[in-house]
């Protein structure tokens, strides 16, 4: 059974190493990984989570003992064109050993959840991006929950 919570310090070491071992990848060509500065960014936003629980999202979901999924979300975003307030999805990742039914479920988890953390933060606005090669089904669940998908960006307002 997988469970989600909020994210504590005792799971940056496993959010770091699913992040290095499933997505790395991704970046690597672009970006120069920094698993210290990635431990010291996900050690402050649960920090700012656990004092401040509407400056952040960050979420853990976990079967047993193994982490298999975790989402991070902020809020304070605008675009350049409006000073309406957004979430903007920061991560969202899932084990990719696990069976494509369930990290289909734990990305219908995630939207769920920074949609629900908008509406309790009264934000009318979420957007969420990828920069993954292979993005065309992360964004059919975005478009499938009501999403406007533009390229690699997903933008849906809510009813507050």
């Amino acid at each position: 059974m997988i469970e989600w919570r909020l994210a504590h310090g005792g799971d940056v070491a496993a959010i770091v190493q699913m992040a290095v071992r499933g997505f790395q990848s991704e970046i690597d060509q672009i970006f120069q990984p920094d698993t210290v500065a990635y431990s010291r960014n996900v050690t402050l936003a649960v920090i700012r989570q656990f004092y401040g629980p509407q400056s952040e999202l960050f979420s853990v979901a976990y079967e047993g003992d193994r982490l298999v999924a975790y989402v991070w979300a902020g809020r304070n975003e605008r675009a350049p064109w409006s000073d309406d307030e957004m979430v903007v999805v920061r991560m969202a990742h899932v084990d990719l050993g696990l069976p494509i039914r369930t990290r289909i479920r734990l990305v219908q988890d995630m939207i769920n959840l920074w949609e629900q953390w908008a509406l309790l933060c009264q934000v009318p606005i979420v957007c969420s991006s990828t920069v993954r090669a292979d993005q065309a089904g992360f964004l059919r669940i975005h478009a499938q929950a009501g999403y406007d998908v533009r390229g690699s960006y997903a933008y849906k307002r809510m009813k507050l």
